[in-house]
């Protein structure tokens, strides 16, 4: 079970390979399941390796209807997941037994033991994920332009200056293109994380006791352009010597790493903190008029009808004029069931969805109606509960 101030990984004994290079919307995968509607559940199974797929019609109390999982699909302590524009599923890894991470992504609809599009090994401690969504078509008139394609995952790189870090990946790549770092993003170990449709990113910060959000740096080509040179005069020829020598073997080319960028020192646009109301906030979504949930853990051994328990808050989109206090609404009390959730989604129709897991010890999802929580009503029982054949640690939703 993960406790309340635990910012450990479960344990896992499964090696991941490294499965080649990306292939976005790729259609040549195998084992395509059925044909998953928009709203459809995922969540990660973190110490059997695998993703639970349910069905838009499990009922209160079921469990997954399908799953991504097996030797083939190099999953390793899957942790957060995201959806790209074209459905395809992205997917944290990190086992703290062998200290591996990888990046995994698996083609839209895949099922069972199936061949990833990519399994990549990055540095660090990922955790959250998250991928610009998808700009209305047509774009709204006097809308200002989409943000690129592009995925930000949270991660914490302990061989780094500051290690707690935001990573930008472009779409399809597997290194970063940028990172946000240093002392004045004040991020200590960074958990759940979303992006908005004007590319600000959003950051559960959990040993910071806070949400903050970010400008989505605009990336730039690298290597950067250089002046064309002016051209030089061609040279005289000169005799060729007599006899021609040996051809010298060119030296046989090594393999460098990949650059690693200069993180960007930035501060963040604004912070939802303790005088907010947080405690210990895991993971953060954004539902479809910028309102803000978080999911906070609480205090450690706070009872769970304490106004320092487990809890899910709702603040407004962010306006510079009017200054964050109080969430407009607050999901906590014994009735709710929450314990120590991990993550949090909303689908499009405002249904709450959070990774949590049972006094017990077991996995389980819970899901709240959309718009609970207004008022005083705080205390309020999940409409649906689903089940997991392991630990939860993040979900995800078709969009």
């Amino acid at each position: 079970m993960l406790s309340k101030l635990s910012v450990g990984f479960v344990a896992l004994g499964l090696v991941a390979t490294i499965i080649g290079c990306s292939n976005l919307g790729d259609t040549q995968g195998i084992n395509v399941g059925p044909n998953f509607p928009s709203k459809t559940l995922y969540a990660s199974n973190s110490n059997q390796n695998a993703i639970s797929i349910y069905s838009n019609t499990v009922k209160d109390g079921g469990g997954p209807s399908y799953q991504i999982g097996g030797a083939n699909t190099t999953l390793n302590g899957p942790q957060y997941i995201a959806f790209d524009r074209r459905q395809n599923l992205w997917v944290t890894n990190y086992n703290p037994s062998t200290k591996a991470a990888f990046l995994v992504e698996f083609e839209a609809l895949a099922t069972g033991d199936v061949d990833p599009l990519l399994s990549e090994q990055i540095a660090g401690q990922p955790r959250g994920i998250a991928i610009t969504p998808k700009y209305p078509t047509p774009e709204p008139t006097g809308s200002v332009s989409p943000p690129p394609p592009i995925m930000v995952i949270s991660s914490v790189i302990p061989t780094n200056i500051y290690p707690s870090e935001i990573l930008l990946f472009l779409a399809g790549a597997a290194a970063p293109y940028q990172t946000i770092a240093g002392p004045h993003p004040n991020l200590k170990i960074p958990g759940g994380i979303a992006v908005d449709k004007s590319g600000h990113v959003y950051v559960a910060n959990i040993g910071g006791a806070t949400v903050e959000q970010f400008v989505l740096p605009t990336p730039s080509p690298s290597p950067k352009p250089t002046p064309t040179p002016k051209p030089t005069p061609t040279p005289t020829p000169t005799p060729s010597p007599s006899g021609s020598p040996s051809p010298t073997p060119s030296p046989t080319p090594t393999a460098s790493p990949s650059p690693t960028p200069t993180p960007v020192n930035v501060y963040p646009r604004f912070a939802i903190g303790t005088k907010n109301g947080l405690v210990t906030p895991y993971s953060v979504a954004l539902d479809e008029s910028g309102n803000i949930y978080i999911v906070d853990q609480g205090r450690p051994k706070a009872g769970c009808n304490s106004s320092a328990g487990p809890a899910i808050y709702v603040f407004p989109p962010y306006n510079k004029k009017i200054p964050f206090t109080k969430p407009i609404r607050t999901i906590r009390g014994c009735n709710t069931e929450l314990n120590s959730p991990t993550d949090i989604k909303v689908n499009s129709a405002g249904v709450i969805y959070v990774a949590d897991s049972s006094a017990s010890g077991k996995g389980i999802i819970l899901s709240f109606a959309a718009g609970v929580g207004s008022g005083s009503n705080h205390n309020i029982a999940p409409q649906s509960t689903y089940t997991s054949p392991g630990a939860v640690t993040g979900i995800g939703i078709v969009p």
